[in-house]
């Protein structure tokens, strides 16, 4: 994900949305390898952004490329409002690509 204005430190970039699932159904998809686009949240339930439009899920991980030079620039948090967002870690330049975290377990899984 890139983007096309500059965005300041701490600014929320995007939310993200999808489908609110329990653990059962988190089991069955990610048995079938569709948990790529999974966020857990606070309340043991996880977000599923695969089936839906939002842009906070196109963000990518430095660490899914060995020898990326570039580095994380943002990070998965809450907004004020306890809403799943990504928010600019440092200031991020119009045209620059948008890197954040998606955690030990994810690239467990997914190495």
């Amino acid at each position: 994900m890139f983007t096309a204005i500059d965005i300041y430190k701490n600014e929320v970039i995007s939310l993200f949305k999808g489908e609110i699932i329990d653990a059962i159904e988190a089991d069955k998809r990610a048995k079938q390898n569709q948990d790529q686009y999974f966020i857990n949240l606070l309340d043991g339930s996880i977000m599923d952004s695969m089936h839906t439009d939002c842009f906070a899920k196109y963000a990518n991980d430095t660490k899914g490329s060995k020898n990326s030079p570039f580095k994380n620039n943002a990070k998965i948090t809450l907004d004020e409002d306890n809403n799943v967002c990504i928010k600019a870690t440092k200031k991020i330049k119009a045209g620059e690509e948008i890197f954040c975290g998606y955690g030990k377990r994810y690239w467990k899984k997914h190495s």
